[in-house]
């Protein structure tokens, strides 16, 4: 198990907030959440395709969202649920909508090609605007010019240094945080991966692991992830070709006790401001869900913590502003940051959910959100 002894706490600095108010407190601004996972990297060739529905994940900022801020939807608003929401007191009084009945263009797009919408509804405001996207790219840049307003988040050059798997892992071992062992198979734009370099790589670490996990280093959302042995490469292989990975992170599959998952937002003044620890839920490899509550042994939550505040205080300082998730493994081998998730994160809506009902009833000290389908 890694020693805590060897990390200096960082939590001078770090403050406990709702990520609401993480995002702006100023009763003069007004904050309008385009959260699209389509201007994530790499979602739309990979999701789309089989979740035409996958632009419906916009609503999730209707709970989160307070009355006078603006919600913006690629669909249709669902009445029926819109509705429930304002009896229970959440959601904004303005969603403005865009109607797309499939996952053909970001939000963010839609907006760029008709703007008018949402620039009335931040006019009728009368406040100043700040674009709230899911994930911080160049459009959403563009988009922030365009609609005259701040942008809760960053330059993307930054972002990807933390969202790619392979640079984040190197950033740790600078920051001297231990991390799983393994190698990383790289692909240039000029040439194909050969089935011989991953192989090599591969069957060196089968002689000391029995299985291992192969990890796209800028997938998410569980994409990009394979498992394997000796019994199994060529067809590994075959899917790393099918879906064109051009980074590849090799590393021995660790028998995993937990996987928390650490949760900031670093503001636009660079204020760091902590949400909590979770832990992650998952049905094989696929994520499921979060528990919130008291699961996690002092010692074990310490280390995590104060291995993030290491991450997140230099995040901060090379000028990155937006939601981190940092999730982690516990195993018998140790505690290891394993993956960065530098934008919204899917449990970031829930978080949002449980501030406003604290607000209402008192600390939750325990909850739990599972991902279902009707």
């Amino acid at each position: 198990m890694n020693s805590i002894t060897n990390f200096t706490s960082q939590d001078a600095g770090i403050v406990t907030r709702p990520i609401r108010s993480a995002i702006s407190s100023s009763n003069e601004e007004v904050a309008v959440f385009i959260v699209d996972v389509l201007s994530q990297p790499h979602y739309r060739t990979k999701y789309t395709d089989y979740d035409p529905l996958v632009h419906t994940k916009c609503s999730r900022a209707l709970p989160v969202a307070l009355s006078g801020d603006i919600v913006v939807l690629s669909g249709s608003l669902d009445r029926g649920y819109y509705e429930w929401l304002r009896g229970l007191g959440l959601g904004p009084d303005t969603v403005v909508e865009y109607h797309q009945e499939a996952a053909k263009n970001s939000l963010t797009e839609l907006i760029l090609s008709d703007p008018q919408r949402v620039v009335a509804a931040i006019e009728a405001s009368g406040r100043r605007p700040v674009v709230v996207p899911f994930y911080s790219g160049a459009s959403e840049q563009q988009l922030s010019k365009e609609l005259r307003a701040d942008l809760f988040g960053c330059d993307e050059k930054i972002i990807l240094k933390y969202f790619n798997k392979e640079s984040f892992k190197a950033e740790c071992l600078e920051l001297g945080i231990p991390m799983v062992g393994g190698a990383n198979a790289r692909v240039d734009g000029s040439k194909r991966l050969k089935e011989s370099e991953l192989a090599d790589i591969v069957l060196t670490l089968l002689n000391e692991y029995p299985k291992l996990i192969i990890r796209g280093a800028e997938g998410s959302a569980g994409s990009s992830l394979y498992t394997l042995d000796k019994n199994n490469v060529l067809e590994v292989y075959r899917q790393v070709r099918r879906n064109q990975e051009s980074s590849l992170l090799v590393e021995p599959f660790l028998k995993v006790i937990a996987s928390p998952n650490d949760q900031y937002v670093i503001g636009r003044d660079g204020e760091l401001s902590h949400l909590g620890v979770s832990s992650q839920l998952f049905e094989g490899l696929k994520h499921t869900g979060n528990l919130f509550g008291q699961y996690l042994s002092p010692r074990i939550e310490h280390y995590i913590k104060s291995t993030s505040a290491i991450i997140v205080h230099s995040m901060a300082a090379h000028g990155y502003r937006g939601v981190v998730g940092i999730d982690y493994i516990v195993s018998s081998e140790g505690i290891f940051p394993v993956e960065n998730n530098a934008r919204m994160n899917g449990s970031s809506f829930t978080l949002g959910i449980i501030d406003h009902l604290a607000e209402r009833h008192g600390p939750i000290p325990s909850w739990k959100f599972y991902k279902g389908s009707t």
